[in-house]
């Protein structure tokens, strides 16, 4: 069984929203408030009817409709026709027996569907409460009724359903609240009806054993022996029939250490290698929430890895604020939750290849960010901050502007995830002494896509960004004097002081400026970034930077 697509109407943030999926993967991304665990909370309700782990009937409120809704029938007359309708629908594949046209589309599809509307058996009930002029601020969710169906107009009953979906949110489960119901659910997914029948069974007899035990006797023996508190035969003994007798009566141990009481990271771990493991029992998808939560990168990666292997083809729905996490499962599975719903299936298949390879670059926050600057090193994204901070008053990231400084794999990874995201991205490029060759004709490459810029300086003596710096602080001696006591230390300075003229000493800061691999001068630019950040001085820039923090 595949989930092809959901459709929720009236859900939450979503008023009416589609969402399409792949087949394999699916990486859910997003601001927070995006989303993201409002898709998996709905996957889990049509899926299990489940939400947040318990029985949905039973947590069924006013709270899970949409604003937008609930505002336009408390406007409304309030009549029976006029309450909002939730639904959540599952639209599947290699299910046929939920074949049938009971959905919101009215298509013949395959799929189950949840749904919340007004019970008629409560009409009169309804007509009496509304007689009594009672103020209504909320949806009255006591007249309604929630239907769990499938496409076939099929009740699904959980021991029935043809499918079998495990959701796995580490944060849910509070290290001793929620472990019985955790215990349960392990239980439920990881074994067959029959096999769970007989654990219970060997469980309750364990326990009938206990009763038999002399120590347990000898006290009967003693217990209220001369009849103060009953006349009949008073004993104790190990409760051997109550409803979720074998979750109460277990727990989970690592290394001999109970459960609760081991750190987060490992109870964030345990939990979800436990329930991915036992998914290899007929499991047909797994919903997981943000995995890297209290995980070092090192434990996060051999999960990551263990998440790989233990996927088995198997359908998986991941929410993840994790780059790493990202990146090593396949960004081209992004789904991104922003304005609008997007999937980055059309990503260029050698950048997923790469950073399948090198996980550790922050691809997502270009995912996230509506305005990128990519610049090639750390001086120029505190030189990009200062002047943005200069005009302004404040930084560049405060007004939704993220810099992002790309070393080793490039621009053109960064460009190939915004370009299919529709980001904003200006990038800051040397023109490395040929502008045509090296800016004007890789612009070409972009002409399809106005959300992309390559910006540089157009002298082909203006190299990189120190020597453009220094030209436009350089129209007299006095003034280079000044932009150079800014930005050398004094020993280079003083050392700059002693050329003759003005053109040696141009042509001083400028090979000072310039590093070949090796030779250290990397942290020279950077400590002047940082010299030039600091300044309270005043200093003049190129025009072309004007261009990098000007977005349309």
């Amino acid at each position: 069984m595949l989930v092809e697509s959901l459709r929720l109407l009236n859900f939450k943030k979503f008023k009416d929203q589609a969402f399409e999926f792949n087949p394999d993967v699916n990486i859910f991304v997003g601001d927070n408030n995006a989303g993201k665990s409002t898709v998996l909370e709905a996957l889990e309700i049509v899926l299990n009817f489940q939400y947040r782990g318990r029985p949905f009937n039973n947590e069924f409120s006013p709270d899970l409709f949409n604003s937008d809704a609930v505002a336009a029938f408390l406007a409304s007359s309030k009549t029976p026709e006029d309450l909002p309708v939730l639904v959540i629908e599952a639209y599947m594949k290699n299910v046929p027996d939920y074949r049938g046209a009971n959905n919101s589309l009215l298509k013949d599809a395959m799929g189950v569907q949840v749904k919340a509307s007004f019970d008629p058996d409560f009409l009169g009930a309804y007509q009496d409460y509304l007689a009594t002029g009672a103020p209504i601020t909320s949806i009255p969710v006591e007249f309604y009724k929630v239907e769990w169906m499938d496409f076939a107009w099929n009740v699904i009953k959980p021991m029935t359903k043809k499918f079998r979906a495990l959701y796995i949110d580490p944060a849910r489960i509070h290290p001793t609240f929620g472990k019985n119901q955790y215990i349960s659910n392990v239980l439920n997914t990881a074994l067959k009806k029959d096999e769970a029948y007989r654990l219970s069974l060997n469980y309750r007899e364990t326990l009938q054993s206990f009763n038999d035990t002399e120590e347990v006797k000898e006290v009967n023996r003693e217990l209220d022996i001369d009849n103060r508190i009953t006349d009949k035969k008073l004993t104790i003994a190990a409760n051997t029939m109550p409803a979720g007798a074998l979750q109460n009566g277990l727990q989970l141990e690592v290394e001999t250490v109970p459960f609760h009481m081991i750190g987060k990271g490992e109870q964030s771990k345990v939990q979800i290698k436990l329930a991915l493991h036992n998914k290899s029992k007929d499991i047909d998808l797994v919903m997981m929430e943000e995995p890297e939560n209290h995980l070092s990168h090192v434990e996060l990666s051999r999960l990551v890895k263990d998440i790989e292997d233990q996927r088995d083809e198997k359908q998986l729905f991941i929410t993840t604020h994790s780059s790493y996490v990202l990146n090593k499962l396949s960004i081209d599975k992004i789904c991104l939750l922003h304005d609008s719903y997007k999937r980055l299936n059309l990503l260029d298949k050698e950048v997923v290849k790469m950073l399948k390879r090198l996980p550790g670059y922050d691809t997502l926050r270009v995912a996230l960010s509506k305005k990128v600057v990519l610049v090639e090193g750390p001086s120029d994204e505190l030189v990009i901050k200062k002047i943005y901070k200069d005009n302004k008053g404040r930084l560049p990231e405060q007004d939704g502007i993220d810099i992002i400084v790309v070393r080793g794999v490039g621009f053109k990874t960064f460009i190939e995830i915004g370009k299919e995201i529709g980001t904003a991205i200006n990038v800051l490029r040397d023109n490395d002494g040929d502008y045509l060759n090296n800016v004007v004709e890789a612009q070409k490459e972009y002409a399809a896509h106005p959300n992309v810029k390559l910006i540089s300086s157009a002298d082909n003596n203006d190299f990189s960004l120190e020597p453009a710096m220094i030209s436009a602080n350089a129209t007299s001696e006095k003034e280079l004097m000044a932009f150079a006591k800014i930005v050398l230390s004094a020993k280079t300075y003083n050392l700059l002081a002693k050329e003759p003229t003005f053109d040696d000493k141009r042509t001083f800061i400028v090979e000072w400026f310039k590093s070949k691999d090796g030779d250290g001068k990397g942290k020279r630019k950077v400590d002047s970034a940082i010299r030039l950040f600091d300044t309270t001085e005043r200093f003049k820039y190129p025009d072309f930077l004007c261009e990098v923090l000007s977005f349309d």
